[in-house]
């Protein structure tokens, strides 16, 4: 969405008149304590790394621990995130529970269906989310669990989230799977999508306690397959047909193969398991689920999982949550990261964190969430969907990012970004409309007043969707980001916007700042060299009410406009 080429159809969609929930924060779960949504200013900070003494794993000699750079993102009020990329440069994933953009499902809980949704934009601090429908998951409680695109093809499996004795039942999958489709009741069928999904509810055809009754793909890269050309996908389930599983426990974690075609992807009897190691350490595959033997095994310790390669580091991340609700031993919560040179282990043990969230689970790195360095990346997982007691404040029952850099032994961990110069104030700055209490000027002076005491520090305009604000210079200028921070008075909040350029291009700002202006919206390109930068407001919400263009009287607005 960088280029003036695809802005004429999106702007059209964007100003037609919408319908969103007053807050998209999540506020109907955690009151005002999920704002700000999204931070892009660095802040390091470290977790406890708290290995128990008794834990039965080496302590990886490669890796220290991991390091949060402070910036999040929060998206959607909804969970079971785990992020696709597609060949038409958006990507895809399942979601449940919750709603986006104002769609609301209790996806498995009252219609029990899947959410799908799309995601638009390359930056984790500047992405829009948007459902595009949902469908029956194939009884009661039934959750999304794979999220895989492999050679375009969007493949969705399922499973029984709420019985322990449950188990996988297999999968959904489309070509073109890039319309709204809802189809809430069994036996449906839609133009787009094959059920392909197991009738008695067993993929697997697993016998008594269950090892992959949550399957998890194992992300490679943006088309999903390993070196040898094969899908792979982790699960967490029974330790020796004993101790936990369910959702979000599992005593051992377990590990399948299968070729990427669709014919073998829904053929249960085409996936090999990991079944041990032979003398030499070599692993051994065989077919039949009951072969699996697990990759890690530590009761009381591991639950929902997930494994990303990391082709700088030459390693696979292993990460796993299991929370203390229903837990007779372990009274916290726990997400953890393991290491390891081959994908089925052995695996390292690298940080493990007690009550980071602080009811944290789902936990996955897309691969097209590392970044370009290599050993940094952004963490996605869901946190609190019982609890108000959110530390760090940012975690949040929602698809909420994190972004973190692995401690790399004998290397330093790199120095966060100096600031850069702020040049808006240098500009000379004009408005569409404005309240003759709060000019354009406002916009540029330097002050966010967070506690929204006098709208004299805020641009405020007569305008709804529509309204605009130019900066300009006297001399050519090199940028790279703008920074939006929205009005703090919690009636009125912009929620979309784009900029233009002198250059001819422009840029979205997908995501929206935070409602209290406590952070900003944070619009990244590549350096360009221009004389001045416009500002439309596309959407923004006063009191209850949804406004685009054209909707005069709004006063919608921003406490400041800062370019970088």
């Amino acid at each position: 969405m960088n280029k003036i080429r695809n802005s004429v159809y999106y702007l059209m969609f964007c100003l037609m008149p919408a319908c969103l929930p007053a807050q998209t924060d999540n506020h109907l779960r955690e009151g005002d304590k999920a704002d700000p949504a999204i931070n892009p200013i660095y802040n390091y900070y470290k977790w406890k790394n708290d290995i128990p003494e008794n834990c039965p794993f080496e302590k990886s000699k490669d890796i220290n621990g991991v390091v949060f750079t402070g910036r999040y993102a929060n998206y959607t009020g909804a969970d079971t995130w785990y992020l696709q990329s597609a060949a038409d440069g958006n990507m895809y994933s399942t979601w449940t529970d919750g709603y986006v953009d104002g769609f609301s499902t209790n996806s498995n809980i009252r219609s029990m269906s899947t959410g799908q949704a799309r995601i638009i934009g390359n930056d984790p601090l500047n992405l829009k989310f948007e459902n595009i429908g949902r469908m029956w998951s194939g009884g009661k409680n039934y959750y999304p669990c794979v999220s895989l695109i492999v050679d375009n093809i969007f493949y969705i499996g399922t499973y029984n989230a709420y019985n322990d004795d449950g188990y996988f039942n297999g999968f959904r999958y489309s070509s073109d799977w890039n319309h709204f489709t809802e189809n809430s009741e069994p036996g449906w069928k839609n133009p787009y999508w094959t059920n392909a999904i197991d009738p008695g509810g067993n993929f697997f055809n697993e016998k008594g306690k269950a090892k992959f009754r949550t399957p998890h793909t194992v992300n490679f890269d943006r088309n999903n397959k390993s070196s040898d050309g094969r899908v792979y996908l982790s699960a967490h389930g029974y330790s020796s047909g004993k101790g936990k599983n369910n959702w979000d426990k599992g005593d051992a974690i377990y590990l399948c193969r299968v070729k990427s075609n669709t014919y073998d992807i829904i053929n249960n009897r085409a996936y090999e398991f990991f079944s041990g190691r032979e003398e030499n350490g070599n692993a051994i595959w065989k077919g039949g689920v009951e072969n699996a033997k697990p990759i890690l095994d530590w009761p009381n310790n591991l639950g929902s999982e997930s494994i990303t390669w990391f082709p700088a580091l030459k390693k696979y991340i292993l990460m796993s949550c299991r929370l203390k609700e229903g837990e007779d031993n372990l009274q916290y919560n726990i997400t953890t990261f393991w290491e390891a040179d081959e994908i089925t282990g052995p695996y390292k043990i690298v940080h493990y964190m007690r009550n980071w969230g602080e009811q944290t689970y789902f936990p996955n790195i897309p691969a097209q969430m590392i970044n370009s360095d290599g050993r940094s990346a952004w963490l996605t997982v869901a946190s609190n969907y019982s609890v108000q007691n959110i530390n760090p404040h940012q975690c949040r029952y929602a698809a909420s990012m994190h972004e973190i850099i692995f401690d790399l032994a004998g290397k330093p961990l790199p120095e966060p970004p100096p600031d850069r110069i702020n040049i808006a104030r240098e500009a000379k700055i004009t408005a569409t409309s404005y309240r003759p209490d709060s000019p354009p000027e406002n916009a540029i002076d330097g002050i966010v007043d967070v506690e929204g005491k006098s709208i004299k520090y805020e641009w405020i305009s007569e305008e709804g969707g529509g309204a605009s604000l130019k900066l300009e210079w006297d001399t050519p200028r090199m940028i790279d980001r703008v920074r939006i921070y929205d009005s703090p008075a919690p009636d009125r909040w912009l929620t979309e916007g784009y900029l233009v350029f002198s250059d001819g291009t422009m840029e979205w700002m997908l995501a929206p700042p935070s409602n209290s202006a406590k952070t900003p919206a944070e619009i990244n390109f590549k350096p360009k060299k221009v004389t001045w930068i416009k500002f439309t407001i596309v959407k923004g919400i006063t009191g209850q009410t949804t406004h685009s263009a054209n909707e005069p009287g709004n006063n919608l607005g921003i406490a400041e406009i800062q370019v970088f």
